[in-house]
């Protein structure tokens, strides 16, 4: 192979390197690629048990009055000592999830008018520190939380802002809240899930009655988001595709080029010799038959120039694909010296 053709896979193999570029970037920029929608569903389980501790009083044999008793709906705010309460959160998702979670325990409470239409005032108070937990491949998790609330305090706070102020004719309530933030990913799908179970109780009241909302108790939800999943896959085995046909190419690269450089070696070489010497070349169409001859090998141009000083004749030169002959004839002798292209390239 000439230097010229050389130069021209040279090119060539630019060119391929570029074309595979174009394909990737065109093919990911179009979009041969089809959009899907995932989805995280979950559902969480909630409840709030609470009881109602009695002070000690000559009507009631009970420390305390649960929940559970159906026949007692109302309670006596004078005789309330404090109120146990006990949140159960549970989570589950459809997908292993992976993030972490947070909760905590908080109280408000809120003066109202009569018609609690309106609110007057109201006050967050913290009951207890932010707990937060990591979670690695779940796909469900429980919540257990167990406080006693001063009830007495907090009725005490809204009789005295409204003594305060004159408000004799507004209502009051007392919210205890868990809360829950749940910041997680499961199946490709980012999800913030917040909830709060709250304990509602009036406040500032002769009798109260405790209500519960534990927030879509049981319902099933899902959070979605569409992703490009095939272009994801498409893409990472064009780029696997593409980098492999990149290292490929690069390496034929060098090797041509590599090639080229020695081939531009050999043929310099020869170039020197033949514009250097012309005058005492001869071109010949066929190597002559020496068998009759005495032949002796040189190892270089510059000895068979030598024996050329010496005997005063011709040098013949014969070239075939891969090699050069000069041959010195001198009556039964012949010098002969032959460049090989490996062997220039080898140097």
């Amino acid at each position: 192979m000439t230097a010229k053709k050389y130069t021209l896979v040279q090119i060539l193999f630019v060119i391929c390197i570029i074309l595979f570029s174009f394909i990737d970037v065109y093919m990911y920029k179009k979009g041969y690629f089809s959009e899907k929608k995932v989805t995280l569903k979950y559902q969480e389980n909630n409840d709030i048990d609470y009881k109602v501790y009695l002070k000690k009083n000559d009507f009631f044999d009970d420390k305390y009055l649960e929940k559970s008793q159906s026949e007692i709906k109302t309670y006596i705010t004078s005789l309330i000592d404090h109120i146990n309460v006990d949140y159960k959160y549970n989570i589950q998702y459809d997908h292993p999830v992976t993030g972490e979670y947070k909760y905590y325990v908080y109280a408000t409470v809120e003066s109202n008018k009569s018609n609690g239409e309106a609110k007057y005032w109201s006050k967050d108070y913290k009951l207890t520190d932010e707990n937060t937990m990591k979670v690695r491949d779940l796909k469900e998790y429980t919540i257990h939380e167990n406080m006693d609330i001063d009830y007495n305090k907090f009725n005490n706070i809204l009789i005295s802002f409204k003594k305060t102020l004159g408000l004799s004719g507004s209502a009051g309530v007392l919210k205890v809240y868990l809360n829950v933030e749940s910041d997680v990913v499961g199946n490709e799908v980012p999800a913030e899930i917040d909830n709060k179970l709250l304990l509602s109780l009036p406040l500032s009241e002769m009798t109260i009655e405790a209500s519960i909302n534990s927030d879509a108790h049981n319902n099933i939800k899902e959070v979605s988001k569409v992703v490009d999943s095939d272009k994801l896959n498409l893409t990472r085995g064009l780029g696997v595709v593409y980098a492999a046909s990149v290292v490929f190419f690069i390496f034929l690269l060098i090797h041509v080029t590599k090639r080229k450089k020695d081939l531009n070696k050999y043929e310099n070489e020869l170039k020197k010799i033949l514009n250097t010497y012309d005058s005492i070349i001869v071109n010949i169409n066929k190597l002559p038959e020496i068998k009759d001859y005495k032949v002796i090998d040189v190892s270089s141009f510059e000895e068979l120039l030598d024996a050329h000083g010496e005997v005063r004749m011709p040098i013949n030169y014969y070239k075939d694909v891969n090699r050069s002959y000069f041959l010195l004839l001198c009556d039964t002798t012949v010098w002969k010296y032959v460049m090989s292209k490996r062997k220039i390239e080898r140097m």
